[in-house]
């Protein structure tokens, strides 16, 4: 599909305000759909436009410019609202971007949007005019209408409906008769405009429906009138709202030069992600060692504190053996004191010798052996 294909636009109107939807592929930096709201009004209103998402488009996929309306619109699910005050008689443009992807059936994104309201209504005497009230007079006077909205509903049974055919046209009608049927209608040659000007002064309208007429010619008139200075002010704020979106245009291309497109961007993050990955792993790797390590550390220090509970207790029973020997020690030498009483010198006295010897060596080797155990007196 070519980006250069027309596409017909929708226009919507309700109250004196005119939405036309349209598609523009080169306009902005991305394709869009641009809504052009007119208000007619002679005072400012306040349009709620609402518009449908196909069914097989995200709204993550539309994007709103902040140049243009970006904050008057609203997301809810499948629809997307428009919301803002319009000044009397003033434009504004408001777009939404597609992805590139949802340019490929422009046609789904041209559905009638709709005017949800419009903020004061216009009251009932301008409802009667159709779109204001100059579109049904210049069709009735181009001759593509039979009849002025408002005109053709009285209920005064003295006048008839006006029939406003052209009489120059094949099959247009004879114009207009009295209700008694006493006076035959003129053969208007001038068109319908004559017609109406020559019921006006048979006085067959009733004086709403000329007021009525009034209005409808005067807004005709109105429309006529030199629209320079309007259109040379729309201009002005093209060409302004054209010089800020080069500038945004600028600051874009200024963004993508700096940090490079989307892609660039995602695959840089994926190398940071990857890397990361990869040192995280290498981490886990040396806590998982770290943890290996302290369990076998735990282990040995198990097992020394059970060969140092062994060792107390080995302690225990020798520092028991050694109370026992002293207390054997001290046995013995009353002995030999009793001795020496009884037996007195002589041949004991060598055995003495001898025994106190022996029991010095014992003692001499207890205290060797204290000395060892850390025990001893």
């Amino acid at each position: 599909m070519s980006d250069s294909q027309t596409y017909e636009e929708v226009t919507v109107a309700s109250d004196g305000v005119t939405v036309t939807k349209r598609f523009e592929a080169d306009e902005f930096p991305v394709p869009a759909i641009a809504f052009n709201v007119q208000s007619r009004r002679t005072e400012p209103v306040t349009l709620r436009l609402v518009d449908e998402v196909p069914e097989d488009v995200a709204v993550e996929d539309l994007g709103f410019h902040p140049e243009y309306g970006s904050e008057y619109w609203d997301i809810n699910e499948d629809r997307i609202a428009f919301e803002k005050e319009v000044e009397a008689d003033a434009d504004y443009t408001t777009v939404y971007g597609i992805r590139a992807t949802g340019t490929d059936d422009v046609e789904k994104f041209l559905t009638e949007p709709k005017i949800e309201s419009v903020d004061p209504p216009t009251d009932g005497d301008d409802a009667d005019l159709v779109g204001g009230g100059d579109d049904a007079v210049r069709d009735v006077i181009a001759g593509d209408a039979d009849s002025v909205p408002g005109l053709e509903d009285e209920d005064d049974e003295d006048i008839e409906t006006l029939d406003l055919k052209d009489p120059n046209r094949p099959g247009g009608g004879d114009g207009a008769t009295h209700g008694d049927g006493d006076e035959a209608a003129p053969d208007v040659e001038d068109g319908v405009v004559a017609a109406m000007a020559d019921e006006i002064r048979r006085q067959n309208v009733s004086p709403e429906d000329v007021k009525l007429l009034q209005r409808a010619l005067d807004a005709v008139s109105e429309d006529d009138e030199p629209t320079d200075g309007v259109n040379e002010a729309r201009i002005e704020r093209i060409q302004g709202d054209i010089s800020d979106l080069r500038a945004y245009t600028d600051a874009l291309e200024e963004f993508l030069a700096e940090n490079g497109t989307g892609d660039q961007m995602i695959s840089d993050f994926s190398d940071r992600l990857e890397r990361f990955e990869s040192e995280l792993a290498s981490f886990e790797s040396d806590i998982q060692s770290a943890k290996s390590t302290a369990q076998s550390a735990s282990e040995d220090v198990s097992r020394l504190d059970d060969e140092v509970q062994t060792v107390e207790s080995d302690v225990n029973d020798v520092e028991g053996t050694v109370d026992e020997l002293d207390d054997q020690l001290d046995d013995l030498e009353s002995e030999l004191d009793s001795l020496r009483e009884e037996i007195g010198d002589g041949e004991v006295d060598e055995r003495l010798t001898t025994l106190e010897d022996e029991i010095e060596e014992l003692k001499q080797w207890r205290e060797q052996l204290s000395s060892v155990i850390g025990g001893g007196n």
